[in-house]
C-alpha cells in the first residue's frame, strides 16, 4: 500500500479524487467508463454550483466601479511613482541639490531650456 502512494505522488496524482484514481489504475470497459465519466461530471457540476453560490456575493455597484478603476489604473500609477522617485533620486541624491526643488516647475523649465537651447 505504501508503495502505491509513492507511485501516485510521483505520477502527479495528488489532486485526483479516489474515483478518478481507481479508473486510472484499473481501466474499465467503454460502457462503464462513460457512466463513470457522467457521474464524475455531475459531481463536479454540483460542487461548482455549491462553491459559487456560497462564496460569491453581490457587491455594491459603486464598489465594483472603484475596484475596476483601480485594477485598470495600477500600471500608470506605478509608472508615475517610478518617474517621480527617479527624478527625486537623480536630482537630490546624485545631483546633491535640495530635494524640495524637484517639484518646483521653474527647475524643470530651466532644465528644458538647457537641453533644447540653440
Amino acid at each position: 500500500m505504501r508503495m502505491d502512494a509513492k507511485k501516485e505522488t510521483a505520477a502527479g496524482l495528488d489532486g485526483v479524487s479516489q474515483l478518478e484514481r481507481s479508473s486510472l489504475m484499473n481501466p474499465a470497459p467503454a460502457g462503464e467508463r462513460q457512466r463513470q465519466n457522467g457521474a464524475m461530471q455531475s459531481e463536479r457540476d454540483m460542487e461548482a454550483a455549491k462553491g459559487q453560490s456560497s462564496t460569491r456575493k453581490k457587491r455594491n455597484p459603486a464598489l465594483r466601479a472603484l475596484l475596476w478603476t483601480l485594477r485598470k489604473s495600477i500600471v500608470p500609477i506605478l509608472c508615475i511613482a517610478a518617474v517621480l522617485g527617479g527624478m527625486y533620486m537623480g536630482y537630490s541624491i546624485i545631483g546633491k541639490r535640495p530635494g524640495d526643488e524637484v517639484f518646483d516647475i521653474a527647475t524643470w523649465k530651466h532644465m528644458y531650456d538647457l537641453v533644447f537651447a540653440d
